[in-house]
């Protein structure tokens, strides 16, 4: 595949549009790899055409910006097949269109990156695949459009709670055959999750993925937008009240969703290797939570989705909370059966 090639030139505009639109603005549709550790996935649900575009945008992608890495590619193909929309084309193309990497976390060298594609191309292959859409602050004002796309995706796609992860590793086969699932995520703890995405979730029957930052919780009102504004959050609207939802209410959706662990403050795995951090940013998170809803939480992620790496002390630490799954942002890997 060429420049001037049509295919091309749709992958690189669906790029151009992805780095250039605010990702905390709209629902980044992606899909993820599963790493099951359990029986192979039934061969019927394999995915070869996917795996066959995953290295044929890496092509496009890894030749227009040599900082990309598998995670842009999913996003691309996220944004082409899993949006209610077409693909934005920018105004302006951004001048590169890698995503944006916590400070202090290594770039991999271009072979290690180009293996990785290699690795998700042969798990879509083999059906372990999971199409995920990850939001963050979802204001009010945007309401009646975030619930149209819900309901794009419910008329497509089958809920998923952890346990269905689980069943998929024991099985290798999702418990709805007719339809592939989809997983709503929502990451840093916002009121609005609960008071706009949680309604429109269960209006349609869709089972979203909650993952707060658990000191965000704790912070007075008047204080929590200078609390976001220092630990990295995406706030799009700055309404009177609170920006955080509450313990009660992280309880309460607790009964028909999924609660997983984001850290205490919104931390990124190389900040955290001092034992006082590790049990800051991971033990007493999943603690707090696990008490909170009165099991651990489903799955785990750091800012900046980095990928499970045992000799790293605050992701050693997490592998004894009792903690099953891991969420990247390539991946969903499953840490204890």
């Amino acid at each position: 595949m060429t420049p001037g090639d049509p295919q091309h030139e749709t992958y690189l505009r669906a790029a151009q549009a992805v780095a250039a639109e605010d990702a905390e603005r709209a629902g980044v549709a992606t899909y993820l790899r599963v790493d099951p550790g359990g029986p192979a996935p039934d061969p019927a649900a394999g995915e070869p055409e996917l795996a066959a575009r995953v290295r044929a945008v890496w092509d496009v992608l890894s030749g227009a910006d040599a900082d990309v890495t598998v995670q842009d590619v999913l996003a691309v193909l996220g944004d082409l097949e899993l949006r209610p929309e077409t693909a934005r084309t920018p105004s302006e193309p951004p001048p590169r269109l890698a995503a944006w990497r916590p400070p202090g976390t290594p770039l991999p060298p271009r072979a290690v990156r180009a293996g990785e594609v290699g690795q998700v191309a042969d798990a879509f292959v083999a059906g372990r695949l999971l199409r995920v859409v990850n939001h963050h602050d979802t204001p009010a004002s945007r309401a009646e459009e975030f619930r149209r796309d819900l309901h794009w995706y419910a008329e497509r796609f089958a809920p998923v709670t952890a346990e269905d992860v689980h069943a998929f590793c024991r099985t290798g086969r999702w418990p709805d055959a007719s339809r592939p699932g989809i997983v709503p995520a929502f990451y840093d703890g916002f009121a609005s999750a609960v008071q706009v995405a949680v309604p429109a979730l269960e209006e349609v029957g869709l089972v979203g993925w909650f993952y707060p930052p658990t000191d965000f919780l704790d912070v007075p009102p008047p204080h929590q937008r200078e609390f976001a504004r220092a630990h990295e959050y995406g706030v799009l609207e700055h309404p009177s009240g609170r920006l955080a939802m509450t313990w009660e209410e992280l309880t309460a959706l607790a009964g028909r969703h999924e609660v997983c662990a984001h850290t205490a403050t919104h931390a990124a795995s190389e900040d955290v290797t001092s034992p006082a951090r590790v049990l800051a940013e991971v033990l007493e998170p999943v603690r707090r939570l696990s008490a909170a809803i009165g099991r651990p939480p489903a799955s785990w992620a750091w800012l900046g989705g980095t990928d499970h790496d045992p000799a790293r002390p605050g992701d050693a630490a997490l592998a004894a909370t009792g903690v099953r799954l891991w969420t990247s942002n390539t991946g969903l890997r499953r840490l204890h059966p």
